[in-house]
């Protein structure tokens, strides 16, 4: 009788063995986070219970060893840190976001000087700058027309490096509606240099790129959608 019940309690501290609970514990682990409502609350819930049962169960000649039981928890409280850390992250994304929403309201009607050498004509004065690099004996502002012919050349004379403002006054130079392009030509000596332009243009509407964190500017005079970090200036 005595060796049946020995036998019984051998039984029962297999089933219950710290080789067991660390298997029920590394089910509880970041690998498993679908069981048991799929978040570190839960997992560690259930850590919880299974480590009181295996204690309640355990082999009093045979204990388990705490150390597991420590281990196990840092496992735990490490994945709740986790979960902990990128529900602010997802947060601060969301309170970013609608500040950079509520700011762009701001922008709406004012107008932003971006990179551009493609612009439409309606009739209206379109204003720009040309950065140069280095001094130039000759600036030349070519405009181009859909067909690709030049139809208009504005001379700006000897510049020094920086910005230079110029003005496309569809009425002095005789341009219709339609689409055109700029490109400024810069000589210095016997070489010429291509310079980069910039147009001006009314911002009509921002809205955000939730997948990038990306803030996009509508632009009028044909400039399309830009990034607003691509805005050299707002007035």
């Amino acid at each position: 009788m005595s060796v049946n019940t020995v036998s019984n309690q051998n039984e029962t501290s297999s089933a219950n063995s710290p080789e067991i609970m660390a298997s029920a514990g590394s089910s509880a682990s970041p690998e498993a986070t679908s069981s048991a409502g799929g978040n570190a609350s839960a997992i560690k819930n259930d850590f919880m219970t299974l480590m009181l049962a295996s204690i309640q169960n355990q082999d009093p000649t045979n204990p388990i060893d705490s150390n597991d039981f420590v281990t196990q928890m840092a496992q735990i409280s490490q994945v709740e840190s986790l979960e902990m850390m990128r529900a602010n992250q997802t947060m601060s994304m969301i309170m970013m976001e609608n500040l950079g929403i509520v700011q762009s309201a701001q922008l709406i009607g004012k107008s932003a000087m971006v990179p551009a050498s493609e612009f439409e004509l309606d009739g209206e004065t379109i204003d720009g700058k040309i950065y140069l690099e280095n001094a130039a004996q000759e600036l030349n502002l070519e405009i181009t027309d859909d067909n690709g012919e030049v139809v208009a050349t504005i001379n700006l004379g000897a510049q020094e490096p920086g910005d230079v403002a110029f003005t496309i006054d569809p009425e002095d130079l005789d341009l219709p509606p339609g689409k055109y392009e700029i490109t400024a030509k810069a000589s210095a000596g016997e070489e010429t240099l291509t310079a980069d332009t910039f147009i001006k243009a009314p911002i009509e509407k921002v809205h955000f790129i939730s997948a990038s964190g990306v803030m996009m500017a509508e632009l009028g005079n044909g400039l399309g959608t830009v990034s607003v970090l691509d805005i050299s200036e707002v007035s």
